[in-house]
Order: C-alpha cells, then sequence, then structure tokens
C-alpha cells in the first residue's frame, strides 16, 4: 500500500503486532483486547490472595516460633529480634515453607504483574490505532522497543497505562517522536507529577513546532485567572519538562515586508499579521523542553478562549500588528482546514 506520494503504507495494527513481537515475543490475542486484560487481572488478583494467606502462615508460623524461643517475632508487619529464652526441644518446631517455595511464589506474582502491565499498555495502544487510517512502514527502532517494554513492565498505576499506550501509538505512527530520553523521563514521572503537567499544557500555544506557555504582561495573570502557581512551574522545571531560565520571550522579529504567523493552540489557530517596519515584539515565555514537547503530542489541549484573547491583546496594535482566530476542522502535516476568521472583540 502506497500513498499518492508513493510511500509506503500499512495498518497500524498490523505494525503493532510486529513491533510487540520484537518486544516480548510470541503473541496471543489477550494482548490486545481489555476485556482479556481484565480476565488476567482476575486471575492476578487471585494469585496475590493466595501470596497473602501464605505470608499470614508465615507471621503465625515466626509467632509460634516467638512463644516457644523469645528470638524472633513478627509485629506490625516486620521481624523483630528478641532475647532469647531457654528452648525445650521437647515441643515440635512449626514448619515454614522453604526458601525455594517463597522464592518461586515471590518470582511468579511479580512476573504475573509485569506480563499484566505489558499487556494493559498494549491493550492501550490498540484502543488509540484501531480507527487509524495506513501509517507509514518505517521500523520502529529495536532498541527503542526493547527499551519500552523494560520500562512498561514496571508500570502498574493503570492511568500511566494509558499515557504509556498513547506513546506506543504515537511511535508506531511516526517512529523517533519520542526518544530514549524522554522515555527515561517519563518512567519517572509520578501520577501527581503528570497531573500538574496535564494541567499547564493546557494553556500551550505553539510557534513553528515549539511549545509556549505565554504570560504576557502581568506576571501573576496564570495564578490569579487560572490557577497555575509558581511552584506548579517550579517543578516542571525540576523535572525537565520546561526549560529553566528566567527573563525568557518569544519574538516575532522585524521584517521588510507584511508577515503572517500562524500559532496553534488546541482545535484553534491565530493569525498574527504584522506590517512591514514593525518593531520587534516580545512576549514573556515559559518555554517547552524537548521532552515538553514530545509529550505534548499525545495531550489535547484546549486553551480557554479568555486566555487566548489576553495573549491576543498583549501584542496588538491597532496601526501594526492585528490578532485573528478560527476553529480547526481538520489538518495533517501539510494543509489546515478552519472556520472563517474571527476578531478578538
Amino acid at each position: 500500500m502506497k500513498d499518492v506520494l508513493g510511500i509506503a503504507k500499512v495498518l497500524p495494527i498490523k505494525k503493532l503486532i510486529g513491533v510487540v513481537s520484537d518486544g516480548v515475543g510470541r503473541v496471543c490475542k489477550p494482548y490486545f483486547d481489555k476485556k482479556d486484560i481484565n480476565n488476567k487481572a482476575y486471575e492476578i488478583e487471585a494469585l496475590a490472595k493466595a501470596r497473602a494467606k501464605e505470608i499470614k502462615i508465615i507471621s503465625q508460623a515466626i509467632d509460634e516460633t516467638h512463644k516457644m524461643t523469645g528470638l524472633i517475632q513478627y509485629k506490625e508487619n516486620t521481624v523483630a529480634i528478641e532475647s532469647p529464652k531457654e528452648f525445650d526441644y521437647s515441643q515440635e518446631k512449626p514448619a515454614l515453607p522453604s526458601i525455594n517455595e517463597r522464592v518461586n511464589l515471590r518470582v511468579d506474582y511479580q512476573e504475573a504483574m509485569k506480563q499484566l502491565n505489558i499487556e494493559n499498555v498494549i491493550a492501550c495502544a490498540t484502543e488509540e490505532l484501531k480507527d487509524e487510517q495506513p501509517v507509514t512502514d518505517e521500523p520502529v527502532d529495536k532498541d527503542w522497543t526493547t527499551r519500552f517494554f523494560n520500562i512498561v513492565e514496571e508500570i502498574s498505576n493503570e492511568e500511566m497505562h494509558a499515557l504509556w499506550g498513547k506513546i506506543l501509538a504515537g511511535e508506531i505512527k511516526q517512529p523517533k517522536s519520542y526518544s530514549l530520553r524522554t522515555l527515561e523521563l517519563i518512567r519517572n514521572l509520578s501520577k501527581s507529577e503528570a497531573d500538574t503537567f496535564i494541567k499547564v499544557a493546557q494553556f500551550s500555544i505553539s510557534s513553528s513546532g515549539k511549545h509556549y506557555l505565554f504570560k504576557g504582561n502581568d506576571e501573576n495573570k496564570l495564578s490569579k485567572d487560572y490557577n497555575i502557581e509558581y511552584n506548579e512551574i517550579a517543578l516542571l522545571k525540576e523535572i525537565g519538562l520546561l526549560q529553566t531560565g528566567n527573563d525568557v520571550v518569544h519574538q516575532f522579529i522585524k521584517r521588510e515586508a507584511d508577515t503572517q504567523r500562524g500559532l496553534l493552540a488546541g482545535n484553534i489557530i491565530l493569525f498574527v499579521n504584522i506590517e512591514a517596519e514593525t518593531p520587534t515584539l516580545q512576549m514573556p515565555v515559559e518555554v517547552f523542553s524537548t521532552t515538553g514537547n514530545e509529550l505534548l503530542k499525545i495531550i489535547k489541549n484546549y486553551p480557554p478562549i479568555e486566555y487566548l484573547e489576553y495573549f491576543a491583546k498583549s501584542i496588538m496594535n491597532k496601526d501594526s500588528v492585528k490578532v485573528t482566530y478560527a476553529n480547526i476542522l481538520s489538518s495533517d502535516d501539510k494543509k489546515i482546514k478552519h472556520t472563517a476568521l474571527q476578531e478578538f472583540e
């Protein structure tokens, strides 16, 4: 299958099956079906209950040993060592599970959880890809695939499964979308940190493929009107999703001819029309890092129209700068279709 440019295409689900086979070996239906994943989760829950019962047996045995010897005691999920009593060898010692039995129990449980995590992420990726059009047949890098599955097997949070599923789907659609560095950063991202990023990302505006958080002329605007606090911005800088630095500005450089710049804000496109010889425009911004930009590919942001109006009015000039906007109807790499242009009141 090829598109009009002769670029080879493949069904995304077929490509996903190939990537999963490279990453985890032989695949079967439960990898891609959420219902089967739920059944598997029930099996692991039963395994966990069995493990809990085994731990209870061990703790009871340890308690019995304490009564006889005073040597060890199981208390509040810890084993405490005490001064030994004189042991009565006429009493039978309690039988504990062997070390091999305990190791096998732990390994079985951990490996089952890893398998369930992988299958959940793959199922989430399947949901993302099931209605997609054919994608490029460019292969996903095998080192990337190996690193990806080594990471997601340790991710247990279901909401994070959805995030990793989107990342896998994005890499299937367009290889090299997510660097290994980005995978490692997201690997260490907590649920609360991810929530903070999603909250702040709602206000991102992109120009020439780079995302910014426009602060306007009022340093307290984001905090006062949109509940984006300074400590949240500081956190995203600390973990590497925003670039560090103060007093950063985004510029529209002075030109000898009239220019028009397009900026994207969720499902809205902004057009900044600047007359020739207009002095360079400088706008205070926070800049999303490379990893932040990659992560923004899987987040749907919908900046409030009031925020976009605030941004527009901070740079508009009746004589030389005009900002209009429109709702995006459809878009691809080459073209954006939108509604009729509107002016900010």
